[in-house]
């Protein structure tokens, strides 16, 4: 396979898993903290108004799903690239455009901003190394 496609497809695959981690997780802090009853999950306001009362134990839950997702993405995604650590960061890069989308969406209090933005950094370093200390110990 040629490196480019190769690099391609490991930032594709490391958001795929990203997404079944954030998404699974969610679904589980959904279950622990649920929307309040009549919440119309189609529309924007009334999602806006049922997340703003939502515990802090309940964004914790969030940002605890985005550290492991994109620590498991970027290990993927470094491993199919065969250790080419430029395909973590995109993906990093990619699940921050994103998150910084939800926040501004969902209007986010600034401790949820402040550390929903330096988590990925580190997730992406601590994936990214979890690679190489496994073929390192190979």
């Amino acid at each position: 396979m040629r490196p480019f496609v190769r690099q391609l497809a490991s930032v594709v695959m490391g958001l795929i898993v990203a997404w079944v981690i954030t998404f699974g997780i969610e679904f589980v802090n959904n279950q622990l903290y649920p929307l309040p009853p009549g919440t119309d999950y189609r529309d924007a306001v009334s999602m806006r108004a049922a997340m703003a009362t939502l515990p802090p134990g309940a964004l914790v839950g969030v940002l605890i799903g985005w550290f492991l997702a994109a620590v498991a993405g970027a290990w993927m995604a470094v491993r199919i690239a065969r250790g080419a650590r430029s395909t973590a960061w995109l993906l990093g890069l990619l699940l921050l455009v994103a998150a910084i989308r939800h926040m501004t969406v969902f209007q986010r209090p600034i401790w949820f901003w402040v550390i929903g933005i330096a988590l990925y950094p580190v997730a992406i370093m601590l994936g990214a190394r979890g690679w190489r200390a496994r073929e390192l110990g190979s």
